[in-house]
Order: C-alpha cells, then sequence, then structure tokens
C-alpha cells in the first residue's frame, strides 16, 4: 500500500474560518457603548449647566468650563491610553473604567460646591478616554478583518443617535426629579447597560490558540488543528515608531487636525444662527440636524469604504460636508439651515470613520491602539485650540463668516491629504 505523501505547508489550502458569533457581540457591546456611554457623558453634558448655575450661584461660562477641564484631562490618557490598553485585559480595564464614570456622576449628585465638580470632570476626563474615545475603534479593528467599515460606521455612528434620544429624555428628569436624581439615574443606567459587556465580551483580541478569529479571517490548514496545539501568532502590522516615518502618517495627522478644528465649530452653532437672526429653538433644530446628519453620515460612510474606491468615498464625503458649511454661511432660512446642518453632520464621517478605518488598512492591528492614539490626540489639542480660535473670529468681526469659509477651505485640504495617504500607504497595505 502506498503512503499518501504529506502537503508541503506552503501548498495548504487557505479556507475561511467558519461564522462565529464572537466578533458579531463584541459589535453589539461597542454599539450600547457608543449610544449609552457617549450619549451620557459627552452629549448631555450641557444640559446640567443652567440649573447648576442657579444652585451654585455660578456663571454660566464658570459651568461651563467643567466641560473645558475634562477635554483638557483626557489629552494626556489618550497619548497613554493605546499601550495601556496593549498592556492590561481590556476587560478589566474597560470595566474599572466604567465604574470609575458611574461612580463620579453619582459623587455629583452630592456636591456642592463648584471646585468639586471641576475635580470631578478631571478625573471624568480621564476616565472615559478608553471606553468611549478609543475602545469601541480598538476592538472592532482587532476583531474585524472584512467588514469592518460596516461595523465601524454603525457602532460609532450610533452614538449620535444615543444623543437624539437621550436629550429629551435627560431634560425630562432634570425638570422632573431634579438635576441631583438625574445624576444618580445615569449612574445607574450606565453600570447596568455598559458592564456586563465590558466584564465579559471587550476581549481586546481574538486569540487563535483558543479557537478565536476575527470576522471574515483566513485560516490556513495548519491552522484547523486542535486550539491547544495553536502557537500564539503575533499581530500583523507595523509599530508606531515605523509608521511614524511612513507620509502616510503625517498625512493623516494634517487631516485629523484640519477636520476636527471644522467640527470645534459645532459648539458655536447656536449662536451663530442667534446672530443670523434665527431664534435659539432654530438653532437648536440646526445643530440637531448636524448630530443626526452625523450618525448617517458615519453608518453610510463605513459601509461605501468596505464597496467602493476609498478616494472616491472620501472625496464624496468631504463634498457633502464642506457644502453643508458653504450653506450655513449663506442662508438664514430654518429649514435651510438645518439642512446645511445635515450635510455638515455627513461630512463628519470622513475623520470620525475613515480616519481610524485607514490607520487600521495602512498600518494593521500590531499598534493601531497607540497610532489612533497618538493621531485622535493631535485632533483633540487642534480641537480645543480651534474652539476658542472661532470664538476670537466672532468677537473681531462680529460674524462667523470667516471661520465658516476656513471650514470649507479646511475640508478641500484635507480631502486632499486623506487621498494622498491613501495613495502613499505603506506596500504591505497594498497587497491587503
Amino acid at each position: 500500500m502506498t503512503a499518501t505523501p504529506a502537503k508541503h505547508p506552503a501548498q495548504a489550502q487557505t479556507q475561511t474560518q467558519p461564522k462565529n458569533w464572537k466578533p458579531w457581540l463584541v459589535f453589539l457591546g461597542c454599539c450600547i457603548l457608543s449610544f449609552i456611554g457617549f450619549a451620557f457623558i459627552v452629549n448631555t453634558m450641557g444640559l446640567y449647566f443652567a440649573p447648576l448655575g442657579e444652585e451654585l450661584g455660578a456663571t454660566r461660562a464658570q459651568v461651563a468650563s467643567a466641560a473645558s477641564v475634562l477635554t483638557l484631562a483626557s489629552i494626556p490618557t489618550i497619548l497613554v491610553a493605546g499601550s495601556i490598553m496593549k498592556r492590561i485585559d481590556s476587560r478589566i480595564l474597560i470595566s474599572v473604567c466604567i465604574a470609575a464614570c458611574s461612580a463620579l456622576f453619582f459623587a455629583q449628585s452630592l456636591f456642592t460646591e463648584l471646585w468639586q465638580f471641576y475635580v470631578s470632570f478631571a478625573l471624568m476626563g480621564v476616565a472615559f478616554v478608553i471606553p468611549i474615545a478609543l475602545a469601541p475603534s480598538v476592538l472592532l479593528a482587532n476583531w474585524f478583518e472584512k467588514k469592518l467599515g460596516l461595523a465601524m460606521g454603525i457602532a460609532l455612528g450610533i452614538s449620535g443617535l444615543g444623543g437624539m434620544v437621550f436629550n429629551p429624555v435627560v431634560s425630562s428628569w432634570i425638570t422632573t426629579f431634579g438635576w441631583r436624581m438625574s445624576y444618580r439615574i445615569t449612574a445607574l443606567i450606565i453600570l447596568a447597560c455598559i458592564l456586563p459587556f465590558s466584564l465579559f465580551v471587550f476581549k481586546y483580541r481574538p486569540l487563535a490558540e483558543k479557537g478565536e478569529y476575527a470576522y471574515g479571517h483566513e485560516v490556513g490548514a495548519s491552522e484547523t488543528v486542535k486550539k491547544d496545539t495553536v502557537e500564539p501568532t503575533e499581530p500583523e502590522g507595523l509599530t508606531l515608531r515605523q509608521a511614524a516615518r511612513t507620509k502616510s502618517f503625517a498625512l493623516l495627522i494634517l487631516v485629523s487636525v484640519l477636520l476636527q478644528s471644522v467640527a470645534a465649530l459645532v459648539q458655536h452653532v447656536s449662536g451663530m444662527e442667534l446672530a443670523q437672526g434665527l431664534t435659539l429653538e432654530q438653532g437648536s433644530l440646526v445643530v440637531s440636524g448636524i448630530m443626526f446628519g452625523a450618525a448617517v453620515g458615519k453608518a453610510t460612510i463605513g459601509i461605501l469604504l468596505d464597496k467602493m474606491k476609498t478616494q472616491v468615498v472620501i472625496a464624496l464625503y468631504a463634498a457633502v460636508g464642506l457644502a453643508g458649511w458653504a450653506l450655513m454661511a449663506l442662508t438664514t432660512v430654518p429649514a435651510l439651515a438645518a439642512c446645511a446642518g445635515f450635510l455638515a453632520g455627513v461630512g463628519q464621517g470622513v475623520v470620525l470613520i475613515s480616519l481610524p478605518w485607514m490607520i487600521r488598512l495602512f498600518f494593521g492591528v500590531k499598534d493601531y491602539a497607540m497610532i489612533l492614539s497618538v493621531v485622535s490626540v493631535a485632533g483633540s489639542v487642534a480641537s480645543a485650540v480651534a474652539n476658542t480660535l472661532h470664538g476670537m473670529v466672532f468677537d473681531a468681526f462680529g460674524s462667523y463668516l470667516p471661520s465658516l469659509g476656513a471650514n470649507v477651505a479646511f475640508y478641500v485640504l484635507a480631502a486632499a491629504c486623506a487621498i494622498a495617504a491613501y495613495m502613499l500607504r505603506p506596500a504591505a497595505s497594498k497587497e491587503a
């Protein structure tokens, strides 16, 4: 009887890993994280400014400064968050951060002095960065090799819907129960909805030696052996140091800076519409239009990035975004202004989805969290500076028109940089 010759490893057939539910459970958890966590920690913060000011005898500016404290505290945290996520079990890390945010909200319900809020928001700025600002993009990049754009678009885009849903809900809580009870309800909801996922689902990346694979991962025949015999594999991609030497990295930094500077003007939209003759309610509709547009833009750009040429998708959404800001400068009709806000929101998909998507494509998963952290902190600094600069522009000219014109120009330049970054991406990613 003739023995069948063994196949050389190079001849091993590649087969698609059978469908598994773990990546989609991570996806569901990231959706909850964005919908609940981002909405309560970020989107509804401003609702408390008026009642806090009245009770504490503080000006609106003094209370609103708490948001600036949160932003400033988050910037250095973003720089080290990527490294921390690689070193500490993400389930423990995210759970501790969520528990801290919940505890801080509950503690705020007991505060009687303004300085206490400054301290708590500084701590919140440190605690929320990993679970809210970083974890969804990092976890999805690790658990999805295919349909990453779809997963990121929906999971990150749903944060805008959370803002739309919970802004009126939290407002009603404050009106009905008072701001102290509203903080306590918020603390309990964050803990109850997110902690189950953070404790049991949010593993940093799938482990082949435990039979776990990212969605769409193709497994060679040599990998189909028993789970306990599979050797741990080194994640593919570039290190932060290697990525930083590429032209694409510098261009993505520039894209982040430009488009976060654009997004900083969103904080001024209500005041801008008032200056143009609209009422406060009409101005709030424009802001709602931006939130809704951002949700739509983030979801749809993710789908298109998986199916169309990257250059075309980026150019299309940048054109929609700049059209929104340009129309906002030209119209004083409430309905048109709301439509302009929607278009401007759709354009935010370029920085919020295509940027992390391109980082994953260009540099792989090896140092994805650290690379994303560096790019994000550049954008955060730019946003903080631009927020002040937009106010200075209005003080100097009595109008936001120069800022609106700058936003249009920034979109053109950012789109050109993003497309150039794609064309100059590392050779290994071109073969993917």
